[in-house]
């Protein structure tokens, strides 16, 4: 415990100024940082980072599309997929992850039997769903009240995290699927997912106490939270499943007493991209 408290407390005594100064490249090249930590993770449970193949191509795309995601490149995009930067954005990135496709079904040919139809399934999913959740992060800070709309994601994910835990420890009898992850509950996941919406609701309140240029769409918000929050569990589910299937108690061990960089962003992962969307559909900050 002792080391997961001195854990916590240094990495968010790094993830804090990331935050502040999340309007300049600091932050994505961050997320960057995190984006590549985490495929390095995943391709390694899997056992592909001793493919070059697979590896090579997918660390660099790990790397580099949640840093060109900032805000000062977004005009390259707009010229070439019109529309407005966040979809333009997610449109170059999904490009790219068709070519990547495209170059491992190709790199499978060449590889003569070496890499198997099911190592380019794994690690295509890996790339796609890791880092298309980083850039996703980078694309959301930059959209309108993007900030506060980071912050919202934070909160849905690890509050729900947190609330689902202590209510569950507290009034937890019915395990949710105790095949993948034993300890949850659904008195706990019902109580993290309403009190993440409860949570978002709060925080949202105080921003229009301070910044009086924001109006909140209550509606909008509460409906968001409360699907997010789901989404989140299963996305901490489906990480869990990943571990169990594998044989592995943590992804990593970049972060001692708490596991790797997916054992801590699991839920965020699962969120940021159908938070994107769910923005660009129906803002919960807008303009008085």
């Amino acid at each position: 415990m002792k080391t997961r408290i001195i854990t916590a407390a240094i990495f968010a005594a790094v993830c804090i100024p990331i935050l502040l100064l999340s309007e300049y490249i600091v932050f994505p090249i961050a997320l960057a940082i995190f984006s590549l930590i985490s495929v390095m993770e995943l391709l390694r449970v899997f056992g592909l980072h001793r493919s070059y193949l697979v590896a090579a191509p997918s660390y660099g795309l790990a790397l580099l599309l949640p840093f060109f995601a900032y805000k000062d490149f977004s005009g390259w995009f707009v010229g070439i997929f019109g529309s407005e930067p966040a979809f333009a954005y997610l449109t170059f990135s999904s490009t790219l992850m068709f070519l990547f496709l495209l170059y491992m079904a190709f790199a499978s040919v060449f590889a003569r039997g070496k890499l198997e139809v099911k190592d380019i399934s794994i690690g295509f999913m890996s790339v796609v769903y890791i880092v298309i959740a980083f850039v996703s992060c980078v694309v959301l800070r930059y959209m309108d009240y993007g900030f506060y709309l980071i912050i919202l994601v934070v909160i849905i994910a690890w509050g729900n995290d947190i609330s689902a835990y202590f209510v569950g420890t507290i009034f937890g009898k019915h395990k949710l699927i105790p095949e993948v992850s034993p300890k949850k509950t659904v008195e706990g996941a019902i109580g993290g997912v309403i009190l993440a919406a409860g949570l978002s609701a709060l925080f949202a309140f105080i921003v229009t106490l301070f910044d009086k240029s924001v109006k909140v769409n209550y509606l909008s918000l509460v409906i968001m939270a409360l699907v997010l929050a789901v989404i989140s569990i299963l996305g901490d589910l489906f990480a869990s499943t990943i571990k169990r299937q594998y044989g592995v108690k943590d992804f990593g061990t970049v972060l001692p007493g708490h596991g790797g960089m997916i054992d801590r962003f699991d839920s965020i992962i699962a969120i940021s991209t159908l938070t994107v969307f769910i923005c660009m559909a129906f803002p919960p900050f807008v303009a008085v």
